[in-house]
């Protein structure tokens, strides 16, 4: 396969600074974020700023929430779902 130079750079730089071990593994990690970016990314322009605003107020007025208790009952209704 014949890559862009630019590209062949990115990889080579990523594979000489140990980040990955392999020119793959830096290929895999490209197309895996690529797959999380089409997946999860799809925001309409300013839509994230808005959730990220509104999280914001969210955590001025109610506080953050308790991260070992919101997995907690995630796991809980995760199990309760395999069970029913």
């Amino acid at each position: 396969m014949n890559l862009d130079p630019k590209v062949q750079k990115l990889i080579d730089e990523r594979v000489k600074s140990g980040q990955y071990a392999t020119p793959e593994d830096v290929m895999a990690a490209a197309l895996l974020t690529l797959d999380q970016q089409e997946c999860l990314g799809d925001f309409a322009q300013g839509e994230l700023n808005e959730l990220l605003n509104a999280g914001e107020v969210s955590i001025a007025l109610d506080g953050p929430l308790d991260g070992d208790g919101m997995f907690k009952r995630r796991r809980s209704r995760r199990a309760d779902k395999h069970t029913s």
